[in-house]
């Protein structure tokens, strides 16, 4: 709860501080994503859904419940009021499992995230190695080939469509000769399959990035991630001595059960 309570605290900061960073958009893709974040974790898979926005130079990638949050925003249809009861109840339901965005233009992917109520973004080159087969899939109606790369410790299968000549893909995924219709790693751990895919005209779309984010390294970010996960600022308050260590010892075990989409760098 007082997890939830913080990243809630950050999502309604969130929501009157970001940069008027604009792109045009010529396609969206909207996409569910099947993934098992804890090694033990019950249900065996839990389920987001995202939403990728672009043109043939860039794309942005958020989760669609935070994409929902800002388009109220914009409309005045929510708002931020100063009363947390009321912003709890306002702005609670659109708080994702996984809140990141991933922005790629030039080359260059920048991704962002909240660890407890920071922002933190970091920017890295991504250069996939793909191999393209002669298989074929048929995904929802569209003809697809297969790819495959591996990456982040993991071997990955991708379905491309060369009649949707965008080179993007949902996550960080890119560079196939096609938008990526569905990509999934071997254990099926984490499974993109788009549910939607639209041509759009919306010049200057805000991308709502947060202009409040620090900016680290891919490194540094994971060392912030991990202590926050082992040693979250809630637990700090904590006087129970006894209680304290029992959640300590409850997170550790936690994080070890840790299953990132990304394994390795």
């Amino acid at each position: 709860m007082k997890q939830t309570f913080s990243l809630l605290i950050y999502f309604i900061a969130l929501s009157t501080i970001f940069g008027q960073q604009k792109m045009n958009i010529t396609f969206e893709a909207r996409y569910e994503l099947n993934f098992k974040e804890y090694k033990n974790q019950k249900p065996d898979f839990l389920k987001n859904t995202f939403i990728l926005l672009g043109n043939e130079r860039e794309s942005f990638f958020k989760n669609m419940s935070v994409y929902v949050k800002d388009s109220l925003l914009d409309y005045g249809k929510i708002r931020e009021t100063g009363d947390i009861q009321k912003d709890f109840e306002t702005f609670g339901k659109y708080v994702p499992d996984l809140p990141f965005t991933v922005f790629f233009k030039e080359g260059q992917i920048k991704f962002t995230n909240q660890i407890e109520s920071n922002s933190y973004y970091y920017e890295e080159p991504i250069d996939f190695k793909w191999k393209i087969t002669k298989e074929l899939k048929n995904i929802n109606g569209i003809k697809c080939i297969k790819a495959t790369t591996t990456k982040w410790g993991r071997n990955w299968i991708a379905y491309y469509s060369p009649k949707h000549a965008m080179p993007f893909g949902p996550y960080k995924f890119n560079g196939l000769p096609g938008l990526i219709f569905e990509i999934y790693d071997e254990k099926k751990d984490y499974n993109f399959l788009i549910y939607k895919y639209k041509k759009r005209v919306s010049n200057n779309f805000i991308t709502h990035q947060s202009s409040k984010s620090k900016k680290t390294s891919k490194i540094q970010y994971e060392k912030i991630r991990k202590q926050a996960a082992i040693h979250p600022y809630f637990l700090t308050n904590e006087k129970d001595a006894k209680l304290l260590r029992k959640g300590q010892q409850f997170l550790e075990e936690k994080e070890k059960n840790y299953n990132p989409i990304e394994l390795t760098d």
